[in-house]
């Protein structure tokens, strides 16, 4: 896992750095590009897809799964790069929360099984994008009455790629604090609280000016863990957590299907865990600086 997130990290070293010298050389069919790189902050909302909560059916997959309620709060900035008129790509860092609840479904064994979690994710991400509209250009000033000068761009793109999340998912116990719930062991198992994803998505952008644009963005991220929720296998026997209440509690706070339960379904560890953030942007682009010739 760890070499995957290295070698998608490096991945995107590569790209920034060959795309610079390219601009260098005056590569994009032989003409600059309008900016070099564009600054973005993002700000929108996360929701979870996994094993806890979701829609009153038995657990299903994607957005069939998605509960409206638990939608959370998400924050991001990100470097984009022109790499050539219809492909772009992107560094993303994120924060976003995320949360499941049992107890919100009225599928009964879900319901009755009465787990739950929050989690801070911070995510570190390489996308490539496909512009499906290309840039109209423009010129740096605007000249009244002066034909060409203006400098509009409306973009809807499609959008993937990978990396990797930090998670750390925390249970609410019967005196209403939270607790993380991976050094509980609640199910018998160590795993990892990092993790690597792919994602895809898509997104449309609209200039306000010639540096400044606001944009929607959509991804579904899936990770390659089944632990964001802390569920994923069958209930342990509570004999391993030597009569700590807490993990024990963690572990099984069923509500009349069964006790202990011990060796029966938990979770669905075929299928990985999934997120989605869904953000609005907003864009700087940094120019190429005009030079001057001297005068003397």
């Amino acid at each position: 896992m760890r070499k995957f997130l290295f070698l998608t990290l490096l991945l995107c070293i590569i790209v920034s750095i060959a795309d610079a010298q390219k601009r260098r050389r005056g590569g994009f069919s032989g003409k600059k590009p309008p900016y070099r790189y564009e600054l973005i902050g993002s700000l929108g909302a996360a929701n979870f897809l996994g094993d806890l909560g979701g829609a009153d059916q038995i657990g299903t997959n994607g957005l069939k799964d998605l509960e409206l309620v638990l939608i959370r709060p998400t924050l991001g900035a990100s470097i984009r790069i022109k790499a050539q008129q219809y492909f772009s790509v992107k560094t993303n860092f994120y924060w976003g929360m995320i949360e499941g609840k049992d107890k919100l479904t009225k599928e009964y064994f879900r319901n009755a099984r009465n787990l739950n979690f929050k989690s801070n994710i911070f995510e570190l991400s390489g996308q490539v994008e496909f512009n499906f509209i290309r840039e109209k250009k423009g010129h740096v000033y605007k000249i009244r009455g002066v034909r060409g000068m203006s400098h509009k761009e409306r973009q809807v793109y499609l959008l993937g790629g990978a990396g990797g999340v930090y998670f750390n998912p925390k249970g609410q116990y019967l005196n209403g604090s939270y607790y993380a719930l991976q050094p509980l062991h609640t199910e018998g198992v160590t795993y990892s609280r990092i993790t690597a994803l792919l994602f895809v998505g898509g997104g449309t952008r609209l200039a306000i000016n010639r540096y400044w644009g606001v944009g929607f963005e959509l991804g579904m991220r899936k990770t390659f863990t089944d632990y964001l929720d802390d569920v994923s296998t069958n209930y342990p026997d509570p004999a391993i957590f030597n009569g700590d209440p807490k993990a024990i509690y963690f572990s099984n706070p069923t509500t009349g299907t069964c006790y202990p339960c011990i060796g029966e379904q938990r979770g669905d560890s075929k299928d990985k865990d999934a997120y989605m953030f869904g953000v609005f942007t907003v864009g700087y682009k940094v120019m190429y600086k005009k030079r001057s010739r001297s005068k003397f």
